[in-house]
């Protein structure tokens, strides 16, 4: 069975990669949700997407910032703790590393929680060392553009999610990552064409901007292209 993931929560009806998001996406029934982590000056991961979080008086850098400073001017932005402990027993959480260098913070946290995760990053050499830092969690690889050798990226990689740009997805890619003991997961697909073409493909997972309730996600006949 696809699962579904909730691109940075429910953020069609909610600020994205926020707590309501997040519960959101719980509600309508999402298996997962994705959300991208910083680290700020004093090492406290954080969720929100970009490096620079910008409030009606200021631009703040998260690496730069203190977490008490930025939690002052961005109060909505939350602690990667904070997520986890809101979904623990309720949804996977799919944690993309954005940050530089932050692998040991993000792995101690998750490691801290009784959460269901698993990380994954464009930038390989990360996925690795979270690999060598967390033997036990899932990993896997960003890709925006088709590999010749996808298989071979995720063993090099010690990952076994393949994250997909949708648009490159077919038949022979999930056969390949299939075989070598993987599967594909694909971003980031936002109409019903797009799910059902995915889904006979046989991939493991959907990232998807667009939140429906699970009654109608499931539902074929759908008519809710855009």
């Amino acid at each position: 069975m696809t699962e579904y993931i909730a691109h940075r929560g429910a953020h069609d009806v909610c600020i994205e990669n926020t707590l309501d998001a997040f519960r959101r996406a719980v509600d309508l029934g999402f298996s997962g949700v994705e959300l991208d982590v910083h680290a700020t000056a004093d090492g406290v991961c954080v969720v929100h997407h970009d490096e620079t979080v910008v409030t009606q008086k200021v631009a703040l850098s998260i690496r730069g910032t203190s977490f008490d400073t930025l939690r002052d001017s961005a109060p909505l932005v939350p602690r990667l703790d904070e997520v986890l402990s809101l979904l623990t027993g309720r949804t996977c959480v799919y944690v993309e590393i954005k940050g530089v260098g932050i692998e040991r913070q993000v792995t101690d946290v998750i490691a801290a929680s009784h959460a269901e995760c698993a990380v994954h990053a464009f930038d390989h050499r990360v996925v690795r060392r979270v690999k060598e830092l967390l033997p036990s969690l899932r990993t896997g690889i960003l890709e925006s553009g088709r590999l010749v050798n996808s298989a071979a990226a995720l063993r090099e990689a010690g990952a076994t999610d393949l994250w997909q740009w949708h648009e490159f997805i077919d038949e022979s890619l999930v056969r390949e990552v299939a075989d070598g003991g993987g599967r594909v997961i694909a971003w980031t697909a936002n109409t019903s064409s797009e799910w059902r073409v995915l889904q006979d493909f046989g991939v493991g997972g959907i990232c998807t901007d667009l939140s429906l309730p699970a009654s109608e996600r499931s539902t074929r006949t759908i008519d809710i292209d855009r």
